[in-house]
């Protein structure tokens, strides 16, 4: 039996656990309803924990697919987040 090994920077870690704990914020409806939730039943952490790993990893899978099946709406779509210098802005940074 092969155990498969594999390591993740402490920033996909980090990013992760926070996205799984956004899911259960969002599946209890807020992030006080999400604790008292997790501690009133604290044999059922490892399931929930379980079940948002899951999710998450889903909606990655689901990202990728959306990014390979359309890169140019995505292209667009960072395209129109990234903030660009006005026209006038830049030519007359280039006249002097």
């Amino acid at each position: 039996m092969s155990t498969s090994i594999f390591e993740a920077s402490d920033e996909v870690v980090n990013e992760t656990a926070e996205a799984c704990a956004r899911k259960l914020e969002r599946w209890y409806g807020g992030l006080n309803e999400a604790i008292a939730a997790l501690e009133a039943s604290p044999a059922d952490l490892v399931d929930l924990a379980d079940l948002a790993l899951r999710e998450h990893i889903k909606d990655l899978r689901s990202l990728a697919l959306k990014i390979h099946m359309y890169p140019r709406v995505v292209d667009l779509l960072i395209l129109s987040q990234m903030p660009f210098p006005s026209p006038e802005s830049w030519s007359n940074s280039h006249e002097q």
